[in-house]
């Protein structure tokens, strides 16, 4: 196995493929599964950054986030949808909309905007399962458990497990 790793984007036409390939070099490791940070080595996460806006204009856009989890597999989401959108759409569109930093947790006026670096659009259901799965965070998945019984759903194919314990660094 190679010691050096090219990490690649979601985007990448043969993404699903190479996933496996690479995956397929750690089966052997892991007894429960291939922990999601593995797969997270090959694969950047697509989230720059996160805007709340008001009254987005969802049409044409594609859930992720929980939002996608919620579409695909068990995960019931909240009231605030979450979609992404390229960071070319977010400058033209970042004056247009109204950014909100405070909100209740009920306001179903408030969508969850993720700015990812290409077009979520452009992707095969593949390629978004995977770059949803990469885009969360460690703390998000120690927040929120059921994230991980879902995303085990979402990547059951590649043998990739995400658990929800915490792991103790340094």
């Amino acid at each position: 196995m190679d010691s050096k790793i090219e990490v690649i984007m979601a985007s990448e036409p043969d993404v699903c493929v190479l996933a496996k390939r690479f995956l397929q070099s750690y089966r052997s490791r892991y007894e429960k599964g291939i922990p999601l940070y593995v797969l997270k080595s090959l694969i950047s996460s697509p989230r720059l950054f996160d805007v709340c806006w008001r009254e987005f204009k969802c049409d044409g856009f594609v859930a992720v986030g929980d939002s996608f989890l919620d579409q695909h597999t068990m995960l019931a989401d909240g009231p605030q949808k979450t979609y992404a959108i390229s960071l070319d759409q977010w400058i033209v569109l970042q004056d247009e909309c109204a950014t909100v930093s405070d909100y209740r947790w009920d306001d179903k006026t408030i969508s969850i905007i993720q700015v990812w670096p290409y077009d979520a659009r452009r992707l095969s259901f593949n390629q978004l399962a995977l770059a949803v799965a990469v885009s969360y965070t460690e703390v998000e998945l120690l927040a929120e458990p059921r994230l991980c019984g879902a995303l085990n759903d979402l990547l059951s194919e590649y043998g990739v497990e995400s658990y929800w314990e915490p792991r103790l660094y340094g």
